[in-house]
């Protein structure tokens, strides 16, 4: 570890180690180095772009967790599941940030893209179907027509 920390000092570290130290820096709570260091591990990216895919997922949790930056955590997840589409881990992390924003309907779309993929999956299922009962909800609710 300490060692990772003296060569991103010295500007050696490679995208990978800036990767490995920013997901530390994560499971640590400490959002702020888990971005500056995961941001820098993007900019440095020159690997496969489906591992690229898990530094956006873990840059996204930063945001989300750090003052609930919902915006910039789905941005990043978005980038995410485009590089790897079949990301479970970053689907579910979509639909669970969308729900925060209230954006029901982009949330269920993210929790039923999870089950194209993995139709067991025990975070994405009852999450999908509590939404669907809440979006069926609001369906009977007019919307004021948009002014023209």
């Amino acid at each position: 570890m300490s060692e990772n920390l003296e060569q991103v000092r010295s500007g050696d570290a490679s995208a990978t180690e800036l990767f490995e130290l920013g997901a530390v820096m994560l499971r640590r709570k400490v959002y702020p180095a888990a971005k500056k260091y995961l941001l820098q591990a993007i900019e440095k990216w020159d690997g496969d772009d489906q591992d690229l895919a898990q530094v956006y997922n873990a840059l996204g949790v930063s945001y989300v967790r750090d003052d609930e930056q919902l915006d910039k955590g789905i941005t990043q997840f978005e980038t995410a599941v485009k590089l790897q589409p079949g990301y479970v881990t970053a689907w579910n992390n979509l639909g669970d940030a969308y729900e925060k924003k209230k954006e029901l309907k982009s949330a269920l779309k993210a929790f039923e893209e999870v089950l194209l993929f993995d139709p067991n999956n025990k975070i994405a299922r009852p999450r999908r179907d509590a939404l669907k009962d809440k979006v069926q909800m609001y369906k009977g609710v007019p919307l004021k027509p948009k002014q023209r």
